[in-house]
């Protein structure tokens, strides 16, 4: 991955619908270059996919939990999995090592909708013990690891 293409992941990660033209034009190379240059990046799985951040006040889940849990291994793990993968109120899904095995982040309705989610994931077969906290305010999300640039690299 060379500068260009690390300014070109830049300029989408701010904007997913930006156009080739305008990515041609900061990075001063013609739109079937372009073009190619995502083509390739997401053949490379650089680019996994494209998607849509949604607020999650304006479609009514404007609680944001963490959830830290502890999963007794074994046939458990699959199951908890899966769960995890289907329930759309899941943002996210990490195993974390320390006293913790999975951290997930959750969006509710409100507190009583999450209180709901929580005993319903608390239920779930070898969950042993969670610890949840809630958001207050987002001050930073960025959803996109961008690469890291060195301070002469110009497009």
């Amino acid at each position: 991955m060379d500068v260009i293409d690390k300014k070109i992941l830049s300029l989408l990660s701010v904007d997913a619908d930006i156009s080739a033209t305008r990515i041609g034009e900061e990075v001063r190379l013609s739109i079937p270059a372009v073009n190619k240059r995502l083509a390739r990046l997401k053949a490379d799985g650089i680019i996994k996919r494209h998607t849509v951040i949604t607020d999650g006040r304006a479609v009514g889940k404007s609680v944001m939990a963490f959830i830290l849990i502890v999963v007794r291994y074994g046939d458990n793990i699959s199951t908890f999995l899966e769960y995890m993968e289907s329930d759309p109120d899941v943002l996210e899904c990490y195993a974390v090592a320390g006293e913790y095995d999975y951290l997930i982040k959750v969006a509710a309705r409100d507190v009583e909708s999450l209180e709901q989610k929580l005993l319903y994931i608390k239920s779930r077969k070898g969950v042993v013990k969670s610890y949840t906290m809630l958001s207050l305010q987002e001050h930073k999300f960025a959803p996109t690891v961008l690469p890291d640039t060195d301070e002469n690299d110009r497009a």
